[in-house]
C-alpha cells in the first residue's frame, strides 16, 4: 500500500471504534454489551450531576465569590468546542478596552502538580513551564500579553492569589460551566454544530456532560464551527437550542478563522497561501481532529496522512517518529498551537523549517453587536466593583 493511499485511508475512518459502538455504528452482542453497561453508566452519572446541582441549589455546599466580576466559558459536552479560540477573543477584546483580565484554568493533565495555585503568566511575562502549566494555559499564556492566567482545581483560590499579585478587573473562568463552586457574573457556553448534543446521551454512553437543559444557566450560547453545517442545519440548531434558553439569554453564531501558520522553533509566521496545493501531514491531539484537519483542506492543502491521538496525549518521540517514518520531500507537519506547545521543543533536525502550528482566531457571523454588548456590559461590572 502506498503511503497516500494510506493517508486517505485513514481519513475515512468516521468515528472512533467506542464512539461508533455507543452511537449505534456496530453491531454484535459485545457491542451491545457495551451500550447497554454505558447506559446503566450514564443513568448514575446524571442522578450524581442532578444530586450536585441540588446541593449547590439548596446551599447545602458552599459557593464562593472572587472580589471582581468572573465570566465563565464552557460547554455541555466533552471535546473541543471552540473555547480556547473564545477565551483568546474575549481576553483580547477586554484588554483593547483597558481593562486588565485574568484567565483562571484547572490545567488539565499537568505533569507536575501541586496543590497551590501556579502563576503561568503576569501582563509582562512568562512564569511557568509545560510540565507545570499544561498545554492549554501555555498556549492562553503566550497568546495573551497583557493578561494574567493561573492554574489550579480550586479556581476561587487561584483567582484570590492573583489579585493579591497584580492588578484584576474581571476574571475569565475557562471550561468552568460545571464548577459551581465559584460563582461567576456571566456564563458563556459553546456547542459545536458538527455534534452539539454529544450523541444524545450523557457520559459514558454519550458526550453530555449534562443535560441540555443546563442551558437554561447560560447567558449567551454560541454556536462554532458553523461553517461545517448548511443554513438549515443551523435554523434547526437555532430553535433546538433557543427552546432550552431564558427568554434573557440570546444566541451568537462563529467560526473559527485561520489566520497565519507559526514555523515551530523560530516562531515567524508564514502565509496562508503557502498551503494552496501543498501536501502535508497533520498530527493532532485534540478533542475534534476532523475539525482541524477541514481547515488544513478548505486552505488548499492536500492531507497526505494524519495522526490522530487522545486529546492532550502523545509523546513527543512518538510523534516525531510517525512524521520522519511518513514524511516526503515538500511536505509540511502541520499541527494545533495547542499541541505545538507540547511538541514543539523536541522537533528533530532533519525536520525542522518543516513544520508548523496553524494559528487560529474566532469571528462572528452573526451576532456581532450582542458581542459589543456583552464586552461594554463587562466593563459596566468591573467600573462597579
Amino acid at each position: 500500500m502506498n503511503f497516500s493511499k494510506r493517508g486517505v485511508e485513514r481519513r475515512k475512518q468516521p468515528r472512533p471504534w467506542l464512539d461508533d459502538v455507543l452511537r449505534g455504528g456496530r453491531k454484535g452482542l459485545l457491542a451491545g454489551s457495551i451500550r447497554q453497561a454505558a447506559r446503566l453508566g450514564s443513568l448514575g452519572y446524571g442522578l450524581a450531576i442532578k444530586g450536585r446541582e441540588l446541593a449547590y441549589l439548596r446551599g447545602w455546599l458552599s459557593t464562593r465569590r472572587l472580589p471582581q466580576p468572573t465570566i465563565c466559558i464552557g460547554n455541555i459536552t466533552v471535546g473541543g468546542t471552540g473555547k480556547t479560540p473564545l477565551v483568546i477573543r474575549l481576553t483580547n477584546d477586554l484588554i483593547r478596552c483597558g481593562l486588565r483580565p485574568a484567565v483562571l484554568l484547572r490545567g488539565y493533565k499537568r505533569q507536575r502538580r501541586t496543590r497551590d495555585p501556579l502563576w503561568v503568566r503576569d501582563p509582562e511575562r512568562l512564569l511557568a513551564c509545560l510540565e507545570d502549566a499544561g498545554d492549554e494555559a501555555m498556549e492562553l499564556a503566550a497568546r495573551l500579553p497583557g493578561a494574567c492566567v493561573g492554574v489550579g482545581a480550586d479556581r476561587y483560590a487561584v483567582g484570590a492569589f492573583l489579585s493579591a499579585r497584580s492588578p484584576v478587573d474581571c476574571f475569565i473562568l475557562d471550561d468552568g460551566f460545571q464548577h459551581h463552586r465559584l460563582e461567576r457574573d456571566i456564563n458563556l457556553v459553546t456547542l459545536d454544530v458538527s455534534d452539539p448534543w454529544g450523541g444524545g446521551a450523557l457520559l459514558p454512553a454519550g458526550l453530555l456532560r449534562e443535560h441540555p437543559g443546563a442551558l437554561r444557566r447560560a447567558d449567551a450560547v454560541i454556536l462554532t464551527r458553523t461553517g461545517s453545517v448548511g443554513p438549515d442545519r443551523l435554523t434547526v440548531l437555532r430553535a433546538e437550542v433557543s427552546a432550552y434558553l431564558r427568554p434573557s439569554a440570546y444566541i451568537l453564531e462563529s467560526r473559527h478563522s485561520p489566520r497565519e501558520l507559526i514555523a515551530l522553533g523560530t516562531g515567524a509566521p508564514a502565509s496562508l497561501s503557502e498551503l494552496q496545493g501543498r501536501e502535508v501531514l497533520c498530527a493532532s491531539a485534540i478533542g475534534n481532529p476532523r475539525s482541524f484537519e477541514s481547515s488544513l483542506t478548505q486552505l488548499g492543502a492536500r492531507i497526505a496522512a494524519a495522526l490522530r491521538l487522545p486529546d492532550h496525549a502523545g509523546r513527543p518521540g512518538k510523534v516525531w517518529d510517525w512524521a520522519a517514518e511518513n514524511i516526503r520531500d515538500g511536505q509540511w507537519i502541520l499541527m494545533t498551537e495547542k499541541d505545538a506547545m507540547r511538541w514543539s521543543a523536541t522537533v528533530p533536525l532533519p525536520l525542522q523549517g518543516r513544520v508548523y502550528a496553524l494559528r487560529v482566531d474566532v469571528a462572528f457571523s452573526a451576532g456581532e453587536e450582542r458581542w459589543r454588548q456583552l464586552i461594554e456590559r463587562i466593563q459596566e461590572l468591573a467600573h462597579a466593583r
